[in-house]
């Protein structure tokens, strides 16, 4: 029996892990390491050839920041060990007095490196932009190296459920369509997919037009060997909304719940890269396209409990860690437990864009810091959870902060 409906073919199943972790992205590659550090088989199952999701295949190359913009870090543990895995083997634009992994930082405004048009708002932020297929291969060698298998080029179709408790996960694949056996699984998907399978209540999202890309011109490159940094020969273009300004274009009504609704927005994306691209003279390159949508908010779950704008600054018994807002500084947010915890089932927890957050928190949750701290929370509460005998919704909350805070992650404002 599945999630959704009665296979009607018989599959094979095949051993798969401790932990399966479906989605690459941000949340479910740190949800991988964190289960991996913590003695779990894990097993990412991505449909893409890369690690990464909007980060690498979805071109979207700034790491938001892990400071309050007022010279203060407020996330940490694997998020921090990410941010400087993404600018390990290429370029970056990190301010220098972060390179040191500082716990504060005095007048953070004076930096010396300062540009606004690669900044959000704020100077001398803990923040960088990156190389993507630097980060993917590094992100690559990294998973690979804490003992998570990769599984490729293959889609997640539904869960095998036993009662409340997810036993398998249904994949198919060049090899065909198989079941492997689990005793825990993480939705990293940005879709909710695997929640949607189980039946669980979701709310949409609403995204603005967006595109991005890299793309490169003469007076560029020319800037590059006048400063001898390569970083300047690469621009990050982004048509459409983006946090600089508001430009959202003919549509912002664009959801992820439908295979309809994806195809509309690549299409509008397309249209409106090779109109950019039209207008550019022969000097111009657009380098890359991204290779998946890219959409902000799609569709999440309801949870225990639904992280409000209004939480800012609210301690969180059950936080899992910090986060600040990336559009402006100041405000901090500490991430509950609850929010990635649903009814429909006792061994599925939701990282990133999937988990429960409404409005202005979403916008905040769904980028890489906010990712990559419920990927760090849900994986280490799966190993604690199995090594426990007991399902995430009755794991002791205590236990998992000890956990975090052992590994280094900032639990509170």
């Amino acid at each position: 029996m599945s999630g959704s409906h009665i296979e009607t073919r018989k599959l094979e199943i095949r051993e798969g892990a401790d932990v399966i972790v479906v989605g690459g992205g941000p949340g479910g590659v740190v949800a991988a390491l964190a289960a991996a550090r913590h003695g779990m088989k894990v097993l990412i199952i991505e449909k893409n050839i890369i690690l990464g999701g909007l980060a690498t295949a979805g071109h979207v190359c700034l790491f938001e920041p892990l400071c309050d913009g007022k010279g203060r870090k407020v996330t940490s543990g694997i998020v921090e060990e990410m941010l400087h895995l993404s600018i390990a083997y290429s370029y970056n634009n990190l301010p220098r007095h972060w390179s040191r992994h500082v716990e504060r930082v005095k007048n953070p405004e004076q930096d010396p490196d300062y540009e606004p048009e690669r900044y959000i708002n704020v100077a001398g932020r803990y923040l960088t932009l990156f190389n993507v297929p630097a980060f993917a291969l590094a992100l690559e060698e990294c998973v690979l190296k804490a003992g998570v298998e990769i599984l490729y080029d293959t889609l997640f179709c539904d869960t095998i459920m036993k009662g409340d408790v997810c036993t398998g996960v249904i994949v198919e694949n060049l090899t065909g369509r198989y079941a492997l056996s689990c005793k825990m699984v993480i939705d990293g998907t940005g879709y909710s997919t695997v929640f949607a399978r189980l039946g669980a209540e979701l709310i949409d999202g609403k995204n603005h037009f967006t595109f991005e890309c890299y793309d490169t011109n003469f007076k560029m490159m020319q800037k590059a060997l006048q400063t001898g940094k390569m970083i300047k020969a690469i621009n990050w273009c982004v048509l459409g909304w983006n946090p600089l300004h508001s430009d959202p274009g003919e549509a912002t009504d664009f959801y992820g719940r439908t295979v309809e609704d994806i195809n509309r927005y690549v299409l509008v994306s397309h249209r409106e890269a090779l109109a950019y691209l039209k207008k550019q003279g022969p000097d111009y390159a657009m380098l890359a396209l991204p290779t998946m949508p890219q959409l902000r908010m799609n569709r999440r779950i309801k949870g225990l409990y639904e992280m409000r704008p209004d939480d800012v600054f609210k301690p969180m018994e059950d936080s899992i860690g910090c986060v600040s807002d990336w559009r402006r500084a100041g405000p901090i947010y500490e991430v509950p437990y609850r929010c990635m915890l649903d009814k429909s089932a006792k061994n599925v927890l939701a990282v990133g864009r999937n988990l429960a957050a409404q409005t202005d928190s979403w916008d905040i949750m769904r980028c890489y810091p906010g990712c990559m701290t419920t990927g760090q929370g849900a994986g280490t509460a799966a190993a604690l959870a199995l090594k426990n005998g007991v399902s995430v919704h009755e794991l002791k909350i205590s236990e998992l902060q000890n956990a975090l805070k052992k590994d280094g992650v900032i639990l509170h404002q």
